[in-house]
């Protein structure tokens, strides 16, 4: 029986943090339920889970978060997955459609449009279905797998990855693993041994590609491409700044009231966890 259990995002950016998970079977340490980003935090309120790779405004939202150290999902330019897409020019965006099952991209989208552009739309929370969002209002969120093939003929497409760094030169970190008070540091170093064993420069890689490929209909080059060139894994210095800056500005521009700053529980040493 697994000792821990977390919950994931159901997407192709988080094949590499969870596959050797879901490789080991019955075997595996630890257990993995998915479910959308907004969804996740009700599992780990719940005590449903030990942790959650959930969305990076989470843990600054709430008080008594932590967060693991070493991995996340990042961006440091393009990232592809999260757009925001608009009938009318960015500065003139009155109405803006949030894709209901993101949290972090959302206020990220407000951020780049109110420093950027001088826009604050209205906003409203709906499906992620691309044609009903910008038939109801000028602009929209789209994240994931589905803002990985957003099309809509005509429309202004922003990389919100792209425009974060050009706009501070810094990552963004999208997603993290976050938890209460079961992410333990033994929790931590599983959940970094994971990735060591699906990253892209490992021996693993073209199986991490296979379970990739069963989330979405890409052929595995352009998950390979995606996943090598525009997501990047690791929760460094730089990482950490880009988001500690997202969330100054979030208060700053009236989008969240205050900022909870999380623990940051360190990986367990290998021999205090493999001697049990």
């Amino acid at each position: 029986m697994a000792r821990f259990r977390v919950g994931c995002v159901p997407y192709v950016n988080a094949s590499p943090l969870v596959w050797w998970f879901v490789n080991q079977g019955q075997n595996s340490p630890v257990e993995v339920v998915f479910d959308v980003p907004s969804q996740l935090p009700r599992l780990l309120e719940g005590g449903e889970v030990d942790a959650i790779l959930v969305s990076s405004i989470d843990a600054l939202r709430h008080s008594g978060r932590k967060i693991a150290d070493g991995v996340c999902i990042g961006s440091h330019g393009p990232v592809e997955s999260v757009r925001l897409l608009s009938r009318v020019p960015f500065g003139l965006i009155q109405t803006l459609a949030l894709d209901q099952s993101s949290m972090t991209s959302n206020a990220l989208a407000r951020v780049l449009l109110q420093e950027g552009f001088g826009a604050r739309p209205a906003t409203l929370a709906m499906p992620p279905d691309l044609p009903v969002m910008l038939d109801v209002c000028e602009a929209c969120v789209v994240i994931g797998d589905n803002g990985m093939t957003a099309q809509y003929p005509g429309a202004r497409m922003m990389d919100l990855g792209q425009a974060w760094t050009d706009a501070t030169g810094l990552p963004f970190v999208w997603a993290m693993w976050t938890g209460l008070s079961g992410l333990t540091p033994e929790l931590t170093y599983w959940l970094n041994h994971s990735y060591d064993q699906g990253r892209p420069d490992g021996p693993n890689w073209s199986s991490v590609l296979e379970y990739a490929a069963q989330k979405v209909k890409w052929d595995t080059t352009m998950i390979d491409r995606y996943l090598r060139d525009c997501v990047q894994f690791s929760l460094g210095d730089l990482e950490f700044q880009g988001w500690e800056l997202y969330g100054e500005k979030l208060v700053s521009l009236g989008l969240l009231e205050e900022i909870h700053w999380p623990d940051v529980v360190n990986p367990a040493q290998p021999s205090d966890v493999l001697d049990r």
